[in-house]
């Protein structure tokens, strides 16, 4: 013989309905609505680099990890970092295209 578990005397609560959502659309639309979606993700991840490009335009050199130096294979001279001349920052590409469309 099975046991059967009593009641709880304590009702669960029961959660409301959900509202009803509107249906994803198919076939063709779906297509349109996922090139519009990205499209729109496209142009605003690209503003958000060209305002981060206009708040902080320089990036550390790659070449000397920001030092402005190169070292010499032995490691004991250097001399200035050919790329950022001696700076140890570079221009970021997109302050590169901010600047060149401000001027024209």
């Amino acid at each position: 013989m099975i046991a059967v578990p009593a009641p709880s005397p304590h009702p669960s609560p029961t959660l409301p309905p959900l509202p009803h959502l509107p249906e994803l659309p198919t076939g063709p639309m779906r297509s349109v609505a996922l090139v519009t979606s990205a499209v729109a993700a496209l142009v605003l991840l690209t503003a958000a680099y060209l305002a981060t490009c206009r708040i902080w335009p320089y990036a550390n050199c790659g070449r000397c990890n920001g030092s402005g130096k190169s070292r010499s294979p032995s490691r004991k001279a250097f001399r200035n970092c050919k790329r950022c001349k001696g700076t140890g920052r570079r221009e970021r590409t997109g302050t590169k295209f901010l600047n060149r469309h401000k001027t024209h």
